[in-house]
């Protein structure tokens, strides 16, 4: 009788220490068994949708939501002009959702070059010397084998007529 429990013990103990290795190597593998690439986070970023709920302290404690492909949450966050507490949680939400989404050894930065948004007027101004930049994850090591892709969206913009692309620069490693 012992020996048959120390052999099921056994047993599930090999059982639970392959369920954890497979899990592990599972996240480096895309959904056709192939690496995960910068071409498979650049599509989930263009396709892949995500809810970021957060607080506006100026209206009496109401909430807000955005519902929005991964792309648009970063336009989003990268056009949100405002330096209030509600316009800090939403950046910090969507640029959080994201990151949560794509993983931990993805990098996604966004900019646009030469024009910004003046915060008053609401107007697109043209050769700005810094243009605005964010980013997402953590730079991959300098040692690292990195896959990188290119995806152009555009970010929302003062009038439903002015379209401005934002570069998406996806590596992962």
């Amino acid at each position: 009788m012992t020996s048959t429990v120390l052999d099921v013990a056994i047993m599930l103990l090999c059982v639970s220490a392959s369920v954890v290795a497979l899990g592990a190597t599972e996240g480096d593998l895309g959904s056709d068994g192939r690496p995960y690439t910068a071409a498979d986070a650049a599509d989930r970023l263009v396709t892949e949708t995500a809810t970021v709920t957060y607080e506006v302290v100026e209206t009496a404690h109401e909430t807000r939501t955005v519902h929005a492909t991964l792309v648009e949450l970063l336009g989003m966050a990268m056009e949100t002009t405002g330096d209030g507490e509600a316009a800090d949680r939403f950046r910090s939400q969507a640029l959080g959702a994201v990151e949560d989404a794509l993983g931990t050894r993805t990098r996604v930065d966004v900019r646009y070059d030469g024009e910004r948004r003046a915060a008053e007027a609401g107007a697109v101004t043209a050769h700005d010397p810094e243009p605005r930049r964010i980013a997402v994850g953590a730079e991959p090591p300098r040692s690292a084998a990195v896959t990188a892709a290119v995806v152009t969206h555009p970010a929302p913009a003062v009038s439903a007529t002015t379209l401005r692309p934002c570069a998406f620069v996806v590596r992962v490693w």
